[in-house]
């Protein structure tokens, strides 16, 4: 597949999957029997549940062999509960909506393999966009000798 067909293949995936939340359409983007189609679906569920309004605008993106990397900004507000989040893992409890707009950047690397994509991996800014709703985080006190 050339490198702007797979460029394009990501775009539309972003747009379908993660922006519209359309689940239905992931066989369509993704390499059958893939961890990556096989766990998405959650992960989308889980963010659109959390965030209804999210949205990924692609800044702009980086086209090498089998890989395709997208600079995102997100969008969205919080008016649903968080259920989890990769940085933490899962919450014991749904954490309430706080009906904060939150704006984070993210970069993805996915792979493509026969005009599909087969995985991704992802670096996020979980840490900003929990500290826009409000979250704080305090170091450990240093180790006593």
């Amino acid at each position: 597949m050339a490198l702007e067909e797979n460029k394009v293949l990501v775009q539309r995936f972003i747009d379908e999957v993660f922006n519209e939340g359309n689940t239905d359409a992931i066989a369509d983007f993704c390499l059958p029997g893939s961890m990556f189609a096989g766990g998405i679906e959650g992960q989308i569920r889980s963010m659109k549940t959390a965030f209804p309004d999210i949205h990924f605008t692609v800044e702009y993106m980086i086209c090498e062999g089998e890989r395709v990397a997208a600079r995102v900004t997100t969008e969205g507000t919080n008016n649903g509960p968080l259920v989890g989040l990769p940085a933490f893992g899962r919450l014991e409890k749904p954490v309430p909506p706080t009906g904060t707009t939150v704006v984070s950047n993210a970069i993805y690397v996915f792979r493509i393999l026969d005009g599909k994509i087969s995985s991704y991996s992802a670096e996020l800014d979980q840490i900003g966009m929990l500290r826009q709703m409000g979250w704080t985080f305090t170091p450990p006190a240093p180790a006593s000798s």
